[in-house]
């Protein structure tokens, strides 16, 4: 099921201010969404999803509560010293709004990447928890055997 139009734009846009940062690279399209490209940079690799905004409101807290469905989707990528995830909203009047999301908060970023002072948000780490997670349990097949 989707959820509205793809952001053709708005992830045109985000394309080109990622590969100011560094070397991009699309992902697929396709069911599994978690995150539309990855950004390769000299300290990190970015997974980066990118939505727009139907309002031109700026609050970024309005923003991370409308968009909690695909900060959780952003989430499911494993986040390490060298991998990071980011979130990216475009409202319709163009202005974008990027946020890197952690284990336990969600920080303000501009469009350079570096993390805006005093823009820190808690992330609500029972909504990430709802997703089901990958397990290393193998469910047996009825009439096969476990060998």
């Amino acid at each position: 099921m989707t959820r509205g139009r793809r952001p053709l734009l708005a992830l045109k846009e985000a394309y080109e201010i990622a590969a100011k940062r560094g070397q991009v690279l699309p992902a697929f399209d396709g069911r599994y969404d978690n995150f539309h490209f990855i950004l390769f940079t000299s300290d990190n690799v970015t997974f980066i999803k990118v939505k727009r905004t139907l309002t031109n409101k700026s609050d970024p807290v309005e923003i991370l509560n409308n968009y909690a469905r695909d900060i959780r989707h952003i989430a499911q990528v494993p986040e390490t010293d060298v991998a990071v995830r980011e979130f990216w909203t475009r409202s319709p009047r163009g202005d974008f709004h990027f946020f890197r999301v952690g284990k336990d908060r969600i920080l303000g970023l501009a469009g350079d990447g570096s993390v805006i002072p005093g823009a820190d948000y808690p992330l609500d780490l029972q909504t990430v928890q709802e997703l089901p997670k990958v397990t290393d349990t193998v469910q047996a097949v009825p009439g096969k055997s476990a060998s």
